[in-house]
């Protein structure tokens, strides 16, 4: 329920008008005053001060680079520091969260290459050595990633598709998830479309994101995933 009434909360009009506010103006008129009663925890305490020093100007670039993730941009109502609800603190009332929502609104305006209509899968954390499947939203399809230790970019040395069902799959774009997104530079899956048979499977890689920073996290972006 809580969530629901989050994510509701961009599309009431009237409740907070963005005045046409920069992105960063949001955060200061908007965000970091809903968020005062969560500095007094999140600004300070160990493993969970996503809002260190306790300032405006600095916890704008900690939220960010906060490890897990707790916004995100591409995807605004589903970020923690909205969905948390009550915890060691109290919820976000109405009106903080539909400032917070605002805020990532416009954030999401700025940073985020419009992808279109996709099937969104992610965002997950590669980790060289530590084989990862990741469940695709369509009949029990998988896809498995192998990362190897990289000094430049994002190498990924596995990159498999597989479903114990048909599967239609077109144009994975894979994009990185630091402050601001990082589209795949070349876009080197453009030109895939394939029919998985049942129980097939289909190697994709091995591929090398230059423009990746292996530390950030990475969403897949499908233009079709479905069964045929």
């Amino acid at each position: 329920m809580r969530w629901l009434l989050v994510a509701s909360l961009a599309g009431c009009a009237g409740e907070v008008s963005s005045d046409n506010l920069s992105a960063r103006d949001a955060w200061n008129e908007r965000a970091w005053p809903a968020l005062s009663r969560c500095v007094g925890c999140h600004g300070s305490q160990p493993a969970i001060d996503f809002l260190a020093p306790g300032t405006s100007e600095g916890a704008y670039a900690t939220v960010f680079a906060y490890q897990p993730p707790v916004i995100d941009v591409a995807a605004p109502a589903s970020s923690l520091v909205l969905t948390m609800g009550k915890h060691t603190g109290p919820a976000l009332d109405v009106q903080e969260a539909a400032q917070l929502s605002a805020w990532l609104d416009s954030e999401r305006e700025e940073r985020v290459p419009d992808v279109g209509a996709r099937v969104r899968v992610g965002p997950f954390k590669p980790t060289p050595g530590a084989p990862l499947t990741l469940d695709l939203p369509v009949g029990g399809a998988t896809m498995t990633i192998v990362v190897d230790a990289s000094e430049i970019g994002l190498y990924i040395s596995r990159l498999a598709l597989q479903s114990p069902t048909a599967l239609h799959v077109v144009h994975p774009l894979f994009v990185s998830r630091p402050p601001a997104p990082v589209l795949d530079e070349v876009d080197r899956f453009d030109g895939v479309d394939v029919q998985l048979a049942a129980n097939e499977v289909v190697e994709l890689g091995p591929v090398w994101f230059l423009a990746f920073d292996p530390n950030d996290y990475v969403s897949v972006y499908f233009e079709t995933l479905e069964a045929p």
